[in-house]
């Protein structure tokens, strides 16, 4: 799906009231794609205004889809609500997703389940859903938000990261699986972004490695995941120094000293005013 074959096709982005989901929604709405948001039902009076803009700003359709993808019904209710709208799905970004600070014996078991929940099988259960109706048209992209935490151990969030791993593996083993089909599965690699993710509670207001790989705007890493999309990329890392973290330094170190590595730079910095 290059720029010229964005416009009037139909795409659905979970996460899409505020951060990365947003910022991409932009993107394709720019470019003349009908979009299918979808976010918590806490947030719908913010995604509903956010769709009303699209529409007036880029001239697009929206459809809003305020589901709870938590739930363990939720993905299988989203995606229900997509088909109803009655228009064939050309791209599925799959963004949703939920962070919490803290070290795994200290944060609580609630949110620990949470994060499984939204992030892998709420990622894995959509993403099935929406292949199958892809396959059995011959065409489609699924457009997954991973991490640059899938490539390594994530210290203070380990579950998090642990998700992202899996999301990451699922995301290559499937673009494979889909060769001839029509199908294709990419991802999207950022690092940190400044969104209401390491805006939470818990979450430390700077850590060491906001030094090294830096805090990204949404609007950013969108653009430039969404250039890396259109180019048929299967997989971005946002930013030089991450690429060269992840592609070359990490793959050379060894795994124990990686997790002592995480343990230190994804600590809390501190303030000069603590």
């Amino acid at each position: 799906m290059g720029m010229d074959e964005v416009r009037d096709r139909c795409v659905v982005i979970t996460g899409a009231s505020s951060g990365i989901g947003k910022a991409i929604s932009a993107c394709f709405a720019r470019e003349g794609a009908h979009l299918c948001l979808g976010a918590k039902p806490g947030e719908t009076e913010v995604l509903t205004a956010w769709a009303r803009e699209l529409e007036r700003t880029h001239a697009v359709r929206t459809w809003t889809f305020p589901v709870d993808l938590a739930l363990p019904d939720g993905p299988e209710r989203f995606h229900a609500a997509v088909r109803g709208i009655g228009r064939p799905i050309d791209c599925f970004v799959n963004n949703a997703g939920v962070l919490w600070y803290g070290s795994f014996a200290a944060l609580t078991l609630e949110k620990q389940v949470e994060i499984v929940q939204v992030n892998v099988l709420a990622h894995m259960k959509l993403m099935r859903l929406f292949a199958e109706d892809m396959v059995k048209r011959r065409g489609g992209r699924i457009w997954n938000v991973s991490s640059v935490s899938a490539f390594q151990p994530c210290c203070h969030h380990a579950v998090y990261g642990a998700t992202k791993a899996f999301v990451q593996s699922l995301s290559e083993a499937v673009h494979e699986e889909l060769r001839g089909t029509g199908v294709t599965v990419c991802t999207l690699n950022p690092a940190y972004t400044d969104t209401r993710m390491i805006h939470g509670d818990g979450f430390p207001r700077r850590l060491w490695w906001f030094d090294v790989s830096g805090v990204r705007t949404p609007e950013e890493t969108a653009r430039i995941g969404y250039r890396a999309f259109k180019r048929g990329k299967a997989l971005c890392i946002v930013g030089w120094q991450n690429r060269l973290i992840h592609t070359l330094l990490l793959r050379l170190t060894p795994r124990k000293l990686m997790a002592a590595m995480s343990y230190w730079v994804l600590q809390a910095k501190p303030s000069l005013h603590d």
